[in-house]
C-alpha cells in the first residue's frame, strides 16, 4: 500500500483524496492536510460515504496543516510515498525541492510557469531523485496528453490548437460563469504571460489576447490566451522536429461569449490585475488578491458544469495537408453519493491516473515526467480515464 499525502483539501484536492481511495482498489493510504478545518470536515463526510459504496479499504487520515510553514510541510513529507500538490499557486513553489530532498515522489496540477519552471530545473540539473510530475491535470495535463497523440499522426504539424474550458451549464450572471475551481489560479491564469509558437517562432503573449469563436456541439463559445494550460508540449514538438517555420501552437481557455472583454475591465482597466498595488490614500488597495477575493465572494458556486475539451490540428500527414480534430464534454456527474463538478472529476482524474500509472511501474521510476510523454490509450485504459470517457461508469469499476 502506497502512502499519498494531498496537500491542499478545497475544491479539487478533496476530490484528489477521494477518486484514489475509491479507485485505487486498496493500494492507497491517502492523507489530506489542510488549513481549513471546514475543508477537512467536508472531505471526511465523502469518504465515510464512500466507505459504504465499495467493497476494498479505504484508509484515510486528515491532518491540519498551513501550508505556509516550510517547517510543517516537511514533517508532514515523512513516511509517505507520494505527494500531490492541490495548492493554490502561491505556495506550490520550493515543494519539489523539499519532496525531492526527501525522496517522495512529486505531482501537482498547476498552471504556474515559474512553479513549474523550478520543477524542471531539478531535472536539468541532474538531481532527481524521485518521480517529479508537474501540471497533470486537465490543462495543463490532459490536453496535452490528447493534443500529442493527436499530433502524433502527423509527420510535421503546422497548426495545434489546444481549447479547454469548464463552463456552467445554466449561466445566469454577465460574466457567464460560477466558482468551480481555484479563482486564485483563475485569476493568475488571466493575468500572466503565456508560451506560444507563432510562425515557427517561441513567443510570450499577453493572456486574455487572441480572441476567437467557435461552435461546438451547437452552443457558441469564445476562446482566448490563458498562461499555463500548454505545459511543455511545444518544447517537446520541437524536439521531435514536428514543427516547421509555419508552424504555430497555441492553448486558449474557453468561455462563453461576452467573459473575456468583462474580465478585460476587471484586469487592465480597473487595474485589478497587478500583482502588489500600492494603498490608495484611504488606505484600500485595489491588485489581484482584492480581485480574487471580490470574485470568490461575488461569483456563486455551481456544481452544475461542463468541461469542454476541443483539438484541432492541421499538418502534413502521407504527403498531403489534413486537418484532424479531437472533442470531449464532460458533465458533472454523480459518483460516490454526490455530484462531482466535471472540473473537479477531470483534474483528479488527470493527477490520479498518473499517479496510478507511476505506481504500477507505466511510467519511468525517477526524473521528470512530461504529460505528453504518457500515451492517450494508456492513460484511458486506467481506471480514472474513465474520468473522460465514461463517468458515470466509475463506481461500478471501482466496485469491480
Amino acid at each position: 500500500m502506497q502512502n499519498v499525502l494531498v496537500l491542499g483539501g478545497g475544491k479539487v484536492g478533496k476530490s484528489v483524496a477521494e477518486l484514489l481511495l475509491g479507485c485505487g482498489r486498496g493500494a492507497y493510504r491517502v492523507t489530506l492536510a489542510d488549513r481549513e478545518a471546514a475543508n477537512l470536515h467536508v472531505a471526511e463526510e465523502n469518504i465515510g460515504r464512500l466507505r459504504t459504496r465499495v467493497g476494498h479499504a479505504v484508509e484515510f487520515a486528515t491532518r491540519k496543516l498551513d501550508a505556509s510553514d516550510p517547517a510543517a510541510v516537511r514533517e508532514s513529507l515523512k513516511g509517505q510515498h507520494y505527494v500531490v500538490c492541490m495548492l493554490p499557486y502561491d505556495l506550490t513553489r520550493g515543494l519539489a525541492e523539499m519532496a525531492n530532498e526527501m525522496g517522495v515522489h512529486y505531482f501537482d496540477v498547476t498552471e504556474d510557469v515559474k512553479a513549474t519552471e523550478q520543477v524542471l530545473k531539478i531535472d536539468r540539473e541532474g538531481r532527481a531523485r524521485v518521480a517529479l510530475v508537474p501540471q497533470c491535470g486537465l490543462a495543463p495535463g490532459y490536453i496535452a496528453i490528447a493534443a500529442h497523440d493527436l499530433s502524433n499522426r502527423f509527420d510535421e504539424v503546422h497548426d495545434l490548437k489546444l481549447r479547454v474550458g469548464a463552463l456552467p451549464q445554466f449561466p445566469t450572471n454577465a460574466l457567464k460563469y460560477n466558482v468551480t475551481w481555484s479563482t486564485s489560479g483563475l485569476v493568475n491564469e488571466y493575468c500572466e504571460p503565456c508560451n506560444v509558437m507563432l510562425d515557427g517562432e517561441l513567443v510570450k503573449c499577453p493572456a486574455l489576447e487572441g480572441l476567437e469563436w467557435f461552435s461546438f456541439e451547437g452552443v457558441e463559445y469564445e476562446a482566448f490566451y490563458t498562461s499555463g494550460g500548454v505545459g511543455t508540449l511545444i518544447d517537446t514538438l520541437i524536439a521531435e522536429k514536428k514543427v516547421s517555420k509555419e508552424t504555430s501552437i497555441a492553448y486558449k481557455t474557453i468561455r462563453y461569449p461576452g467573459h473575456c472583454n468583462l474580465m478585460k475591465f476587471l484586469l487592465q482597466d480597473l487595474r485589478l490585475g497587478v500583482s502588489e498595488a500600492k494603498p490608495t490614500p484611504k488606505g484600500n488597495r485595489f491588485d489581484r488578491q482584492a480581485c480574487i477575493d471580490l470574485l470568490d465572494y461575488a461569483i456563486p458556486h455551481a456544481p452544475q458544469d461542463v468541461a469542454v475539451i476541443f483539438i484541432n490540428c492541421i499538418g502534413m500527414r502521407n504527403g498531403r495537408r489534413e486537418q484532424q480534430n479531437f472533442q470531449r464534454s464532460v458533465r458533472a456527474t454523480e459518483i460516490f453519493g454526490r455530484v462531482w463538478p466535471a472540473i473537479e472529476l477531470t483534474t483528479a482524474a488527470g493527477v490520479c491516473g498518473m499517479v496510478e500509472l507511476h505506481r504500477t511501474g507505466k511510467l519511468p521510476a525517477k526524473g521528470l515526467i512530461r504529460q505528453e510523454a504518457c500515451s492517450l490509450g494508456a492513460f484511458e485504459r486506467t481506471i480514472f480515464g474513465l474520468g473522460y470517457t465514461d463517468p458515470k461508469g466509475i463506481e461500478a469499476a471501482a466496485r469491480g
